[in-house]
């Protein structure tokens, strides 16, 4: 039977012809093309916003960490399957213990691997692990454009110095790379300074103030952290225009079909747990106990079978709210339900706009 749905990657206009084929092809096969490893809730850093980071002694209140031999396993079940595109993440995925290892096997194997990290231990023997293995692509988050703010965002001395070293050494290498800026209270008065830093560097940022609660550490503070006045601005209300123009939410098709990775994607959790999403605590499909391919069949059948909430198809905000099940699940504790704090910021949008109340 064939797939009722049109695949995420048939709206983005700016993606590459022939990527998209694949895509498209993996799409209609559920071919898992696209995969991301969380190595570790270890960081040397400790964001206020964190959602995943777990200090050591804290990580077996949650699980397991996975060793090398484990995650190479599941690599090369992941590569028979159809793997590709991997991404290495965390925490910082270089605090694994066994990171060298992993790192050395997974470029050997042909993935076309992104490295995502927070660029501050990128010296030293990971430099030269590095330049030796280079990966194809590394996402870097950046917190501000001094040591200062570092402090007041990662609770960490000399952040940025590091971090900086680090970038400067990757551009040295070539390696292509795509900055990202979490905002929050203790950085948002730096924005402009993290751009012009990015400026100078010849590089690129995206910026974002929309931050989740987590789902998958002890830290319960995030709210806390937000940039709450982000919710009642210009720019925020420029946001929910535009995805009302663009790329509206049909609310008759399932929630999963407006994510890029639906039916060809999947994200591997440090203790082994087969999800779609960082933000998701569920499904349990353990990779290495069930095997890849069978947890990816869980995964795809659970998917397909999320419904969006029943109040949701009812709302006059249905179409412009900034919802998917990963968002639900962190804001609202479950994939298929809201409350009144997520939905309220958009109501009051829709209401604004009827009252001619907009900025």
């Amino acid at each position: 039977m064939s797939y009722e749905f049109e695949p995420a990657c048939r709206r983005m206009e700016w993606l590459d012809p022939f990527y998209k084929a694949v895509w498209e092809k993996a799409f209609a096969d559920t071919i898992p093309i696209s995969g991301t490893f969380e190595l570790t809730p270890r960081c040397n850093f400790d964001c206020r916003m964190c959602y995943v980071h777990l200090k050591e002694g804290q990580i077996p209140k949650y699980g397991r960490e996975l060793n090398a031999k484990e995650w190479l396993q599941i690599a090369r079940e992941a590569k028979d399957a159809g793997t590709t595109w991997l991404c290495i993440t965390g925490g910082e995925p270089l605090m694994h213990p066994e990171f060298e290892t992993i790192w050395k096997e997974l470029s050997q194997m042909g993935f076309f691997i992104t490295l995502q990290t927070n660029a501050s231990l990128i010296r030293g023997k990971m430099a030269k692990l590095l330049e030796q293995y280079p990966p194809r692509h590394v996402k870097i988050t950046l917190y501000g454009s001094s040591d200062e703010v570092y402090e007041k965002v990662c609770q960490i001395q000399n952040g940025f110095t590091r971090v900086d070293e680090g970038i400067d050494f990757l551009q040295k290498l070539k390696i292509p790379l795509e900055i990202v800026g979490t905002i929050i209270k203790q950085n948002e008065t730096d924005v402009y300074n993290m751009m012009g830093y990015v400026k100078e560097k010849r590089l690129g940022i995206h910026i974002t103030k929309d931050i989740q609660k987590a789902t998958r550490s002890d830290n319960q503070k995030i709210e806390e952290e937000r940039c709450s006045e982000f919710y009642n601005t210009k720019q925020w209300e420029r946001l929910l225009i535009y995805r009302e123009q663009h790329y509206p939410v049909d609310i008759k098709e399932l929630p999963c079909t407006f994510c890029k990775e639906h039916r060809i994607g999947y994200w591997i959790t440090w203790d082994g747990d087969m999800r779609f999403c960082s933000l998701m605590d569920r499904p349990n499909n353990k990779v290495l106990s069930e095997g890849f391919s069978k947890a990816w069949k869980k995964l795809i059948d659970y998917e397909e079978n999320l419904s969006w909430p029943v109040e949701c198809l009812s709302c006059k905000a249905n179409k412009i709210c900034l919802k998917c099940p990963g968002i639900l699940n962190a804001e609202c504790g479950d994939p298929e339900q809201v409350g009144d704090s997520f939905c309220g910021k958009y109501i009051n949008f829709i209401e604004k706009r009827e009252k001619n109340e907009l900025y």
